[in-house]
């Protein structure tokens, strides 16, 4: 099953929107990398998406503040564990290389993160902001 943005997963916030479209498409990017065994396009996808995850939660974590965001602590509380994740697959694809259970592992990891958080998280938050905006 791809790793693919859908509509069902827009939050309503466009920026917010983009930076998920683009996550989501990287992601793609690494597990095909992945799947085909191309170590030299491994290494830098795992490097942009460690830093472009880094930069959404950087803007998400400044809206939360622009707006005092209620649940801003457990929201930053996620994303911390995110990235400590995200740092930690990418120590595996470093090590292991593009393996059958990395590529497995890192597909089912960011499918269900990103669509839990998104789904969720990412979505209290949107709420939270079309509200203060009316």
């Amino acid at each position: 099953m791809p790793v693919q943005w859908t509509a069902a997963l827009a939050v309503g916030i466009p920026e917010i929107d983009h930076q998920h479209q683009e996550l989501f498409r990287r992601a793609e990017r690494l597990i095909l990398a992945l799947r085909a065994g191309d170590r030299s396009e491994v290494e830098p996808l795992v490097e942009y998406l460690t830093d472009y995850v880094a930069e959404h939660f950087a803007s998400e974590e400044r809206l939360m503040r622009s707006v005092a965001y209620p649940a801003y602590e457990l929201h930053q509380a996620e994303h911390a564990r995110l990235r400590a994740d995200v740092g930690e697959l990418a120590s595996r694809c470093a090590e292991y290389g593009p393996n059958p259970l990395v590529t497995l592992m890192l597909h089912n990891w960011i499918s269900d993160w990103l669509r839990r958080h998104i789904g969720s998280s990412d979505r209290a938050l949107a709420r939270f902001v079309h509200q203060d905006v009316r």
